[in-house]
């Protein structure tokens, strides 16, 4: 005992460190948890609603258990705000609101309908919330969407995040999160793209059961467990599916504009230099292998350059592909599979040719609607401007209605096949 109070006397910082362990050791023992004081919301869902908006939040419920399974439960009220809806869940739950560990937030077609910032604005301001946090749009019911989605909290390799995060590394031409959203609203064009998953009750697709909803005592709250129980015994949901078809919605000044289809979004992707995972199917290729064969690739790796430019005071968009593809099925009668091995290393003139003539249908699709629509989803505007400023001020200014420029640009494109070894 000696020897210690010796030591002590010699060293006060451990004299200080003991007073600290006496002092607050039983206070942090004793101390809630924190998800007891808090609600910890991961996913927000916004609707329209008479009052102004509907908000839905996914809570996650701590419970204690000896299995790998999550709790989570649903509330959602309605407001003239998403800060008044965030409120009242705030009191429906018995918790303060916290959003640093939100993953998602959704909203339908219907709220997209008008400016998207004004509603999402309060949100963008918080503190704790990132601007990394994904933002989706779905068909229906943004609250539905976040029921169908609870049972899937309890698997450890399955959730909604796993399709957005999917999409954004292998379809989409940007990030869908609440900065690409700002960044697209304020650039020079307004224009937003953001992921687009369906809620349908078709059989493709991820199946999943919504779980079981109660109406809380406010009359505005409903909520339900990741098992599909809920304390108030609530109606049984029906089983929706979860459709993730590679969609994105496209956003104009904060307002829903259009849903690109597949084959648009397709024909976008040839000026994407991120899009890698895609399919090229080639139609009537004759050359001295093939005989009217149709080819399946698959894309395996991608280089794009894109250069921008005037000729005589036209703008031209060029862009050029060089595309290491492998051969997935070749389709033909009387075909010898055998012979094709060698050969398939080797790109004809003739199947060169398709390739392009293929591609340039395929961007002809989406770049009529760009020129109909005035939507520069290939960001030229940008691009002209950068790198060649005084020739395209002029160029705008030579227009009646310079928001009609994209009718006046020339794009080309050309596509130079590898075909892996």
């Amino acid at each position: 005992m000696k020897k210690l109070i010796s030591v002590l006397i010699k060293h006060p910082i451990l004299i200080v460190c003991l007073i600290v362990l006496i002092v607050y050791t039983p206070t942090a023992l004793l101390m809630p948890a924190d998800t007891s004081q808090r609600a910890v919301i991961t996913r927000i869902g916004i609707d329209s609603a008479p009052e102004g908006v509907e908000v839905s939040t996914i809570i996650f419920v701590p419970t204690p258990n000896t299995s790998y399974t999550e709790n989570y439960k649903l509330f959602s009220a309605k407001a003239e705000n998403v800060s008044l809806a965030l409120q009242k869940i705030s009191a429906y739950s018995g918790k303060k609101i916290a959003l640093n560990l939100t993953e998602m937030i959704v909203v339908n077609e219907e709220i997209s309908n008008s400016d998207l910032l004004e509603v999402i604005d309060p949100l963008s301001r918080s503190t704790d919330l990132g601007n990394d946090t994904s933002l989706i749009c779905t068909n229906q019911s943004a609250k539905d969407f976040l029921n169908a989605t609870l049972n899937l909290n309890s698997a450890s390799d399955l959730n909604i995040e796993n399709l957005v995060n999917y999409s954004k590394d292998k379809v989409y031409n940007t990030d869908s999160n609440i900065e690409s959203f700002y960044q697209g609203y304020f650039s020079p064009q307004k224009i937003s793209v953001l992921g687009y998953i369906e809620l349908t009750n078709g059989e493709t697709g991820l199946s999943t059961s919504g779980g079981s909803s109660a109406s809380g005592s406010s009359g505005e709250s409903t909520s339900g467990s990741g098992q599909g129980q809920s304390s108030g015994g609530g109606e049984q949901q029906k089983n929706t599916t979860l459709l993730n078809e590679g969609r994105v919605a496209v956003y104009k000044e904060g307002v829903l504009d259009r849903v690109l289809t597949q084959e648009e979004l397709k024909g976008l992707n040839w000026f994407s230099p991120r899009c890698n995972e895609s399919y090229l199917k080639v139609e009537n290729v004759t050359d001295d292998i093939f005989n009217n064969a149709t080819i399946t690739f698959k894309l395996l790796r991608k280089k794009l350059n894109i250069n921008v430019y005037f000729v005589n005071g036209v703008p031209v968009f060029e862009g050029t592909l060089k595309l290491i593809m492998d051969v997935d099925q070749v389709s033909q009668e009387d075909l010898d599979s055998d012979s094709l091995q060698p050969e398939l290393s080797v790109v004809s003139p003739e199947l060169r040719e398709r390739i392009n003539i293929t591609a340039k249908q395929e961007f002809k699709l989406v770049q009529d609607l760009m020129v109909e629509e005035k939507l520069d989803l290939v960001n030229a505007y940008t691009l002209f401007s950068t790198y060649c400023p005084r020739q395209f001020k002029s160029f705008l200014n030579s227009l009646d209605d310079s928001s009609n420029f994209l009718e006046y640009v020339i794009f080309k494109l050309k596509v130079i096949p590898h075909v892996s070894i």
